[in-house]
């Protein structure tokens, strides 16, 4: 399929693609490339000093972009010696995409970005289905891991039962999703629209604060299939909860030095099991943070600061 006909195929034009694409920072920089049938957009920030250590790769996760990690990028003492890159996954805001993609497609592209970056091994730090595909690249592409950060991850073996019957109903969601795939084909797509998580994030951090029914408030709009939708096609929508679902790789498969921050009151994991499981890791640290299931959102400056501490200790 040539770049032409993939343009057409996927209904958007330039200025729709553009207008999906999340803000850059000072000195950050975008870089685009199409693979699969699809155009990944991503960026890089390179690091400000002199003796660079190596590269950051961040993975967002279900019905998100590459704006997840603006605050993180502008702020972390990361970015002094690790030149930082961010993207929008395949299927999410300008990454479009004409097909569904799965934990293997995400991981060749990250491998293809890295590729384009002249990057051979990163440290690649991933929240829910990031964190879900930052394990498979892991398992499938370890030479390409210096090591690796998991932001409360589903891991099979540490599900809460809320978790645990969302997998139940991954039949159904197929389903949906061919269907929803068949009437794409026809025309039927809808319009979306850019989603900026720094300022959704600058309002829920509001409504933590206060706690009681105004936290339960932040739960149920951030866990929201109707509110997500505003932001993500459908189908994919439903491919992101599919592929979040699959199960865990063999922990023997992770080999590379491992963070694993989990949230010590899961909505979607439990903290204990958890714990169990990052124990069966060959280098596997664990630390937990008070946060339902959004460390970035919920408790940002905590979670920055495990990350670096560990990351200056480790590597």
């Amino acid at each position: 399929m040539s770049d032409q006909t993939f343009r057409l195929k996927l209904k958007y034009s330039p200025k729709e693609k553009e207008g999906l694409a999340y803000r850059l920072l000072p000195g950050e920089e975008r870089r685009g490339q199409y693979r699969a049938q699809a155009w990944l957009n991503w960026s890089i920030l390179p690091a400000r000093g002199q003796d660079k250590k190596g590269t950051v790769v961040l993975l967002h996760g279900v019905a998100s972009n590459g704006s997840r990690w603006e605050e993180f990028t502008e702020t972390t003492a990361l970015r002094e010696h690790w030149d930082i890159i961010r993207m929008d996954l395949r299927g999410h805001a300008a990454s479009v995409c004409s097909r569904k993609a799965r934990l293997e497609d995400w991981g060749a592209d990250l491998a293809a970005i890295l590729d384009a970056a002249g990057v051979t091994r990163a440290v690649v730090i991933g929240h829910s289905l990031g964190a879900q595909i930052s394990m498979h690249f892991a398992a499938h592409w370890p030479d390409r891991m210096q090591a690796l950060v998991l932001l409360d991850p589903l891991v099979s073996d540490a599900l809460t039962p809320k978790a645990r019957g969302m997998r139940r109903k991954v039949p159904v969601l197929r389903v949906a999703e061919a269907v929803t795939r068949a009437m794409n084909s026809l025309g039927f797509v809808r319009r979306i629209v850019p989603q900026d998580l720094r300022a959704m994030d600058e309002e829920a951090r509001v409504k933590i604060a206060k706690g009681g029914e105004e936290l339960q408030a932040f739960i149920r709009q951030y866990s929201s299939a109707k509110a997500d939708l505003q932001y993500i096609h459908l189908a994919p929508y439903l491919r992101d909860l599919v592929e979040v679902g699959r199960a865990t790789p063999k922990a023997s498969l992770i080999a590379c030095p491992t963070l694993v921050i989990g949230s010590s009151a899961g909505t979607f994991t439990e903290e204990k099991a958890m714990a169990r499981w990052v124990q069966t890791l060959p280098h596997g640290t664990m630390r937990a943070v008070q946060c339902a299931h959004w460390p970035m959102t919920e408790c940002p400056q905590e979670v920055a600061r495990v990350i670096e501490e560990w990351v200056e200790a480790t590597l």
